[in-house]
């Protein structure tokens, strides 16, 4: 069904092969490439464009939580009700996970390692590159292998960044980053890729459409999902199988809300599990002020990031981590106060002398997995459609604190030997990247899905994100989830093939 559809598109005499909840990255790859098959796929979306979610109060609504906890989480602007989800706001960073990720290293759960390796991602880690259209540079010292180029060779020019980082015997790479069609604008999961899923004939789209609960039938299975909309609306989907796509925080949620006989404790939830072992990537940033000739300051910004010092800590029963560094003219932290203390009295005569660039050093940090950090559901607040907001318990680890001291430490000492002055830490700050409250893997005792990303005590449902990661690295999870949905859509058409 080519287009967008409204409600009518769940009547009850239509019955998909494949039902998606959520249009972010999971769901739009995952979909798209189904549709593409010739999969009968129904993609459900809570929210509609972007407008819409910048005005109708509504939308916030929904994607209000509770946090409680010692990391200061944000909660404002940490997840979206809008097509193509949270890549609306993406800036587009496109990294692998490294393969020690996937091996066991000091973060790794001892029951609950990683089911699948490097080695199984790697030709869909590829497939994922194409899909975005992910350009950049060659890799840094210690970066995850690649057996080719990115599809798009770099972009930016950041030969001052090498340089200087050289100095340090860093060696620094061009962040890789999906590239959108045209213009300058960012990557948008709505614009690049969703439009090929609306036009296709084996694809139906239904926005403004919010699944509330996941119904089970006898014979651990899924009959159908319960749809509701702002309007009043209320709405059944059926299909032979059900992937839940809508997030680190709001897909431990449905599980859980959706209790039944069948699953007295949540779908997936016998052990307790769904929800257990959140974590993000905390991130420092460092502003400061370095010595540079007003002759070749390259007046736009330059972003560069090295794996080199990945494993850095890992040695010490610690996590990865991943420094990025930024040169402009101006950071946004330092544009009025580095303006004014830069204006040269002789513009002419200072061209040749020394001045001093806004110059950023930052570090996302891997966290360790606590199964007290939890989404769990909150017994005082409830959304529009009566259902308990998420609330978020996430406190930061021992190990967690002695990485981020390290690392600052660090990042201090790189600083001294540039000559930085004016150095200002900035406050703690989180990407929002919902990692691990759906943990795969082969036990169904310690994990909430299997390899192929199936909920273990069900036959129809599937989980892909995230949150279905078992460590997170120090890398953003945007490409792996990609991976892992273009993987999830061999699966299951391999499935539908057989069934």
């Amino acid at each position: 069904m080519a287009g967008d559809s409204k409600l009518e598109a769940l009547d009850a005499s239509l019955r998909y092969d494949v039902c998606v909840i959520g249009s972010g990255v999971a769901g739009t790859t995952l979909a798209t490439t189904l549709a593409r098959r010739g999969v009968r796929t129904l993609l459900l979306e809570a929210g509609r464009g972007l407008l819409s979610w910048l005005t109708d109060r509504r939308l916030k609504e929904l994607a209000r939580f509770e946090y409680t906890g010692d990391t200061n989480y944000p909660l404002v602007r940490a997840a979206s009700r809008v097509l193509g989800g949270n890549s609306n706001f993406w800036a587009g960073r496109s990294e692998r996970l490294h393969p020690s990720d996937f091996a066991t290293h000091p973060y790794t759960p001892p029951d609950n390692p990683w089911p699948i390796g490097y080695a199984d991602l790697e030709r869909y880690y590829e497939a994922a590159e194409q899909l975005l259209r992910v350009r950049g540079g060659p890799r840094s010292r210690g970066g995850p292998p690649r057996r080719a180029p990115l599809p798009l060779p770099g972009k930016p020019d950041i030969t001052y960044l090498k340089k200087l980082c050289a100095r340090l015997d860093i060696d620094v790479e061009d962040s890789a980053t999906a590239t959108p069609q045209r213009g300058l604008h960012f990557f948008r999961m709505s614009n690049e890729i969703l439009p090929e899923f609306r036009k296709s004939p084996s694809g139906t789209l239904v926005t403004g459409a919010t699944v509330t609960r996941l119904v089970a039938a006898p014979a651990q299975r899924i009959a159908e999902a319960e749809v509701k909309t702002l309007d009043g609306g209320v709405g059944k989907a059926r299909a032979g199988i059900f992937v839940v796509c809508c997030g680190g925080v709001e897909a431990p949620r449905l599980l859980r809300l959706s209790a039944s006989e069948e699953f007295p404790n949540g779908i997936g939830n016998a052990g307790d599990l769904v929800g257990r072992g959140f974590n993000d990537h905390p991130s420092l940033g460092f502003y400061a002020s370095i010595p540079h000739s007003w002759g070749t300051l390259v007046p736009t910004n330059k972003i560069a990031r090295t794996h080199q010092f990945y494993q850095a800590f890992r040695p010490e029963g610690l996590g990865s981590m991943i420094p990025v560094f930024r040169q402009a003219w101006l950071l946004p932290n330092h544009i009025l106060p580095f303006a004014l203390a830069n204006i040269p009295r002789n513009t002419l005569s200072t061209l040749g002398r020394v001045a001093r660039a806004a110059f950023f050093i930052g570090a996302g940090i891997e966290m360790k997995i606590d199964l007290a950090n939890r989404i769990a559901l909150s017994s005082t607040q409830k959304d529009i459609f009566g259902r308990p907001l998420p609330h978020l318990i996430f406190n930061y680890s021992p190990e967690d604190l002695e990485l981020i001291r390290r690392t600052r430490e660090l990042i201090r000492s790189w600083l001294s030997q540039l000559g930085a002055t004016r150095v200002r830490e900035a406050p703690v700050a989180f990407p929002r990247h919902f990692i691990g409250a759906c943990r795969m893997g082969d036990d169904a005792r310690t994990s909430v899905v299997d390899r192929n990303l199936q909920v273990h005590d069900t036959r129809n449902l599937y989980v892909c994100g995230s949150e279905t990661f078992v460590t997170g690295g120090a890398m953003g999870p945007t490409l792996t989830i990609a991976a892992l949905a273009l993987r999830l859509a061999d699966h299951l058409v391999d499935r539908l093939q057989h069934s």
